[in-house]
Order: structure tokens, then sequence, then C-alpha cells
């Protein structure tokens, strides 16, 4: 993998187009959800419901957002799929077909969630894993980054790396109604749909699926996760990316409305990925489900999937190719 010291906290961000509705990307109302082996864990803290592929090469931990599902994924999955690389996608306790937490003000955490994915890892006998975290699945990645040395790389999307304090919440994201619903326990109908319109990026991108699993989220997961972020429950995500030696991706959408691209740019990442902030055009919160196509450039070359598709890659050199970032 390649990446760069920060010399200077200003980062520069690099571009990248798509747009749905034209050939370069398919529009989620005709997405079908792809039937993928499904592999459940009775794990010591919940049941656990997961997408589980083999393959060759490194394995890919994904993991999604607050009130999402594995299934958030379904993009990104069909593309590792067709170049051979493992994979495993979870649902979250208190999230999609997985059971709700035992012990939910203890799992329901940063490094409650990371303890689970820690577990889960080793049912699955994996050593050395890719981590790919959106939003709450991003803050998750960064707690395996500083404290599993299993953890290879880390890419997150719609994730700040911010301390877990109060202060965190005004420093890396925007104040807005739709920020508040995040730590409620109990939706009204109106008020999922709101949440999947904004996490989404709008009525378009929600289908009947992806808006069922925001109502059966367990209301305690969103309670005690934002409860536990604020009373300082968790690594300091901030110092982990100034910190680490592993390879870090940072990934924003251009119309993100929470997560503050001022913010991200002020970090000093000693690894940053590419040395610059991976911006998505049109494109919110969820880059990876509206604009596929750009966001899965990014993964690929991340992950070196060209490489490991014709053979085991044994090296951890990651090449970008530039037309990747063309105007198309």
């Amino acid at each position: 993998m390649s990446f760069a010291r920060a010399r200077t906290p200003d980062y520069p961000t690099r571009a990248i187009f798509s747009h749905c509705g034209t050939d370069r990307d398919p529009c989620p109302g005709a997405v079908e959800f792809p039937d993928f082996s499904r592999r459940e864990f009775d794990l010591d803290d919940a049941f656990v419901s997961s997408i589980v592929s083999p393959g060759r090469g490194n394995p890919v931990l994904f993991i999604h957002g607050n009130s999402s599902c594995k299934e958030i994924w379904t993009h990104q999955l069909a593309l590792l799929a067709a170049h051979g690389r493992p994979f495993v996608a979870l649902d979250l306790p208190g999230h999609g077909q997985s059971g709700n937490a035992r012990s939910p003000r203890h799992v329901y955490s940063f490094p409650g969630y990371a303890g689970v994915i820690g577990n889960l890892l080793t049912h699955l006998d994996w050593h050395c894993v890719d981590v790919v975290g959106w939003s709450l699945g991003g803050h998750i990645g960064l707690e395996l980054l500083g404290t599993d040395t299993r953890v290879r790389s880390l890419l997150i999307v719609g994730t700040p790396p911010v301390r877990p304090s109060p202060h965190a919440v005004t420093e890396g994201f925007h104040a807005s109604n739709v920020m508040q619903l995040a730590g409620k326990r109990a939706f009204s109908v109106r008020e999922a749909q709101t949440y999947a319109r904004q996490m989404l990026g709008g009525d378009q991108f929600v289908t009947p699926r992806l808006l069922e699993k925001v109502i059966r989220t367990d209301g305690d997961a969103r309670h005690f996760m934002v409860e536990n972020a604020l009373s300082g429950v968790g690594m300091d995500a901030r110092l982990v990316a100034e910190t680490t030696h592993k390879p870090l991706c940072v990934v924003h959408g251009e119309d993100e409305p929470f997560v503050r691209l001022s913010y991200l740019r002020s970090i000093r990442y000693r690894t940053l990925w590419n040395g610059s902030i991976s911006l998505i055009r049109s494109a919110g919160h969820a880059p990876h489900w509206q604009r596929p196509k750009a966001f899965n450039a990014i993964l690929s070359s991340f992950l070196d999937l060209e490489s490991s598709k014709s053979a085991h890659s044994t090296n951890n050199s990651f090449a970008l190719a530039p037309d990747l970032y063309a105007n198309p």
C-alpha cells in the first residue's frame, strides 16, 4: 500500500465523478440483493448474522452504519466476489438479521462492537484483515485499528476520527435535526423514513428492505451508542489516525450532510492513503451506495484487486491508477 506522512493539516481532496442514471451507476431502486452465502454465529454477546465468501488473498471485513445492515455493501461485495477475494459483512448486534445484544449498555459502544467483531474473526480463524467501515462502522473500524493487531488496513467513509466526547459532536459533525435521531430509542415510521433519506442521500436511494432494517434496529443500539460515545467510552480515534503505521483511506461525499470536511482536513494523518482525502462528487453520507462505481474505483485500488484477481498477492504495495480520477 502507498501512503504519505502528513506535513500540514490541510489535506487535498481528490475528486471522483459518478452519476446515477447513466451506464456507470445502477439506480438503487433497481438493485437486487445477491444471494450470497450466509453464516450465523452464536457469539458471547449476541447472535450474529453475516455474509461470508471464501477466496484468495487477504480477507476484507465490511462494517455498516447506524440502523443499517450488511446489504448496504451489495455493490462492494459483488466487486470482491468478481475478483475472488474472501470477505465477511455482518449485521451488527441489534441490527438486520442479528439478535439484540445480551448486554446492551456494554455491547452498543465502539469498543463493545469491536469486541464482537474480534470474536467473529476468531471464529473465522482470520489473522489479517482489511477493514471497510461506513459511518458507525468507520468508528468501529478505528477502534479495531487501534486495538486489534489483526487489522492490516482501514478504509473509512462518512466517519470523522474524533475523540469520544461531547466536544467531538460539534468538532467533527454538522449540527442538524437528523443528528438528534442518531441516538433516539423509538422511531416513528416518519422518523425512520427521514433518517433513511438523510443517511442514504434521498428517497430515490431508500429501498423497502433498507427502510425495513432502519425500523427493525434495536432502539437501545442507537441510545447506548451515542450515550457511550458522549461519555468518553472508546479509543481516541483522532490519535489513532495520527499515529497508526497502517494504511488509512478516508473517503468523503461532496454533499455529506453530517461530517465536516474541514475537520477531516485538520487531522495530521500519519499514513493517509495516497496522501489525500478521496472526495466523491454528487454523493452524500453513503457514496458507496449512491455512487458505487466511483467508490468501487477507490476500493479496488486500495485493496489492489486487479493484482489479487490473477494471483494471491503477498506484498503490501497498492498502486493507484491515475485514470480512475478522470471525469468520464
